[in-house]
């Protein structure tokens, strides 16, 4: 059953062809991008060479951060929020943070590799990531104690860790689980233990090579071979869309969407979802190389790609789409067919309450019924003779905890038909 509820997941729309990118370069060197955040009201891109970018117009000009960054091979920044407004910056020569129009130097002692893919601060109390955590492209994990502000005397952090799982590509600190993006698998730490667990059922071969982690009530991991999620650290890993290459994906909420929210995937090749069952692939129009990094505002969808080079230099380019274009061309997310039709739940993602309309082309008996992701029963909706026309019901989340759910309808004349609702709480 649970296979069976994600086969749903894995059916896609034709390619959307009216879409126009813009190119949005002007100030940025030519170097890959490799992350692309919401700062405040601003718009900030790293690059794998050229230091770090931002822009304060939606892209039109690019100005370098202000500060002097002692190494300009960036492999990642991260908001940090708080005071000061810090970025943490993961650079091939350590990790830095940008703050008050400067750059200070978290290397303090004992970081053995200076190669960092990301890191964050981790809050108190955590025996394996300390106050902060940095991931090493080949030793693994360092975690520290602060000494002084900003200073950090960092030592390995990698029992249970072994093999490719060294070579770390990201990490998810929250404040009560760790999960690890590595070219060894996903692996994971909840508040209290004392070393990593391996979580790498259901990944094999290029899936193994675990680029980005996004939380969104479940675990959704890209990876070289394709884009999977689980509801629990301890269940396999499921597949989403298999057999390509993703960098990242990520989760946003807006009003641009019938559903109230978008996700994103990007690699190879990009898709946009508002619902997560239909995935709609996007058109480049032909545009060279791999997606590495993306990001949204209010208004506008952008995309960095990075071309990779025989010569061994690599180069890069940004543009930017109006994200309403998303919808150009996408049938709306109330189904039109013939026969019964289930349209998707509104809100969706929902905390509390939500509203499921549904349609019967003639009089005869209907149920709706809700399942959980494992497939077991949850609550009948619906369970009675009615007349032909549109219907209305809301489904409460009472005490459920958030999660992917399914709802089913059936009549003796129609196949059950399903859709898929996320619970956020």
């Amino acid at each position: 059953m649970k296979k069976i509820t994600f086969y749903l997941i894995l059916a896609f729309v034709s390619n959307i062809t009216l879409a126009q990118w813009t190119p949005v370069n002007n100030g940025l060197p030519d170097y890959p991008p490799t992350t692309i955040i919401n700062w405040v009201d601003t718009m900030v891109v790293s690059t794998y060479g050229g230091g770090i970018f931002l822009t304060y117009d939606q892209g039109e000009n690019w100005t370098e951060m202000p500060g002097t960054l002692p190494n300009l091979f960036v492999n990642r920044i991260d908001y940090r929020g708080g005071q000061f407004d810090p970025i943490s910056v993961s650079t091939d020569g350590g990790p830095f943070i940008s703050v008050n129009g400067g750059y200070i130097d978290c290397n303090g002692t004992g970081l053995t590799n200076n190669n960092v893919n990301f890191w964050s601060g981790a809050g108190e109390g955590w025996d394996l990531v300390g106050d902060a955590v940095v991931g090493s492209n080949g030793d693994g994990i360092f975690a520290a104690q602060y000494t002084s502000p900003f200073i950090y005397d960092w030592s390995p952090s990698n029992a249970g860790i072994s093999g490719d799982g060294l070579l770390v590509n990201y990490g998810l600190i929250a404040e009560t689980f760790a999960l690890l993006a590595t070219e060894g698998g996903a692996y994971y730490a909840l508040f209290g233990d004392t070393e990593w667990t391996l979580s790498s059922d259901g990944l094999s071969g290029d899936a193994l090579k675990v680029n980005h982690i996004t939380y969104i009530g479940f675990y959704l991991i890209s990876t070289d071979g394709g884009l999977y999620y689980a509801m629990d650290l301890t269940d396999t890993w499921q597949p989403v869309m298999d057999g390509e290459k993703f960098n990242v994906a990520y989760y946003i909420n807006t009003d641009i969407s019938p559903s109230g929210f978008l996700c994103f995937a990007f690699g190879e090749n990009g898709y946009s979802t508002e619902d997560f069952i239909t995935w709609n692939q996007m058109d480049f129009g032909g545009m060279e190389g791999e997606v590495t990094a993306a990001q949204s505002d209010s208004v506008n969808l952008y995309v960095g790609f990075t071309v990779r080079k025989k010569n061994g230099r690599d180069n890069g380019g940004l543009y930017s789409r109006p994200m309403e274009q998303l919808l150009v061309g996408i049938e709306n997310y109330l189904e039109v067919s013939t026969g019964t039709v289930l349209n998707q739940n509104f809100p969706n993602p929902f905390s509390g309450t939500t509203r499921i309309s549904y349609s019967i082309e003639k009089s005869e008996f209907v149920t709706l019924n809700v399942y959980d992701n494992y497939g077991r029963h949850l609550k009948t909706l619906v369970n009675n003779y009615q007349t032909k026309g549109n219907y209305t019901i809301d489904f409460e989340a009472n005490n459920l905890p958030s999660g992917i759910y399914n709802y089913t309808i059936q009549t003796r004349n129609s196949a059950i038909k399903s859709r898929m609702m996320i619970i956020l709480k």
